[in-house]
């Protein structure tokens, strides 16, 4: 399998109308959506990254260089999750509105004709509520036609010089606020600001969950000494924005 493989796959499945949007979460799985799109289409080719208050602050960053160092065009649209009952009550169905949101919000700004692509994968869960709009707004998933993995894909963002190649996997705010809990861009705000500042200390892989203004940091353990370090800086930071308490626990992915 090589990114040349991959752009001949959406060169074919874009057909006659030639266009293809890919909606770039700033993930590896998606940055090499974006990459074979390029290659295939050229200046026809855009990515876009739908930001919402679900969006952690470095995703976007993160999806800003990766276009960059693509070349490929790269279009924020901003939108309000929140103002989606089926995202705002947070319940087991969530990933599927907030997807519809996401798809939706790129088909308006686009057109019904461009193909549409994502970073779904052979390893994805097929039962994940998400996969049913990706089904419904017809987005091409390149990689997993391909029958491409986690390791296979990152193996070819390497191959491929994509700077995230070897980037966490990430997971949307809201993922960090137990799930019937309603979401709030205050308790959203909350998360990513605790988020960024132990990403900003060098703990690259860190969730920082919200239950009730207590919050827990999962770290995995190569991190142990730098979180004993600024432990006391990171629950004088919590307690600034609102939070009554701030735990720590080793996490294992």
């Amino acid at each position: 399998m090589s990114l040349e493989h991959l752009a001949s796959l959406v060169a074919a499945r874009a057909g006659d109308v030639g266009c293809a949007v890919v909606a770039l979460s700033g993930g590896v799985d998606s940055g090499l959506a974006a990459a074979a799109a390029h290659l295939a289409l050229g200046d026809r080719a855009v990515a876009c990254t739908v930001v919402s208050e679900l969006t952690p602050e470095r995703d976007l960053r993160r999806a800003e260089w990766v276009a960059a160092h693509i070349g490929i065009e790269h279009r924020v649209i901003q939108v309000s999750a929140l103002a989606v009952p089926g995202v705002q009550h947070n319940r087991a169905d969530r990933c599927y509105h907030c997807k519809c949101l996401v798809f939706r919000t790129i088909r308006d700004a686009f057109g019904a004709d461009c193909l549409l692509l994502d970073g779904t994968n052979a390893d994805d869960d097929p039962k994940r509520p998400g996969l049913k709009a990706v089904a419904e707004f017809n987005v091409y998933s390149v990689l997993l036609a391909a029958g491409l993995g986690k390791a296979e894909i990152r193996g070819l963002a390497r191959e491929a010089e994509l700077p995230n190649w070897d980037a966490p996997s990430e997971s949307c705010l809201a993922t960090r606020i137990p799930m019937g809990t309603a979401l709030t861009a205050d308790g959203l705000g909350r998360v990513n600001a605790l988020e960024s500042y132990l990403h900003a200390i060098g703990v690259e892989t860190v969730r920082a969950r919200s239950d009730n203004l207590m919050a827990t940091v999962e770290y995995i353990p190569q991190y142990a000494e730098i979180i004993m370090e600024n432990r006391d800086k990171v629950v004088a930071l919590a307690h600034r924005i609102g939070l009554e308490s701030c735990t720590f626990k080793e996490w294992r992915e």
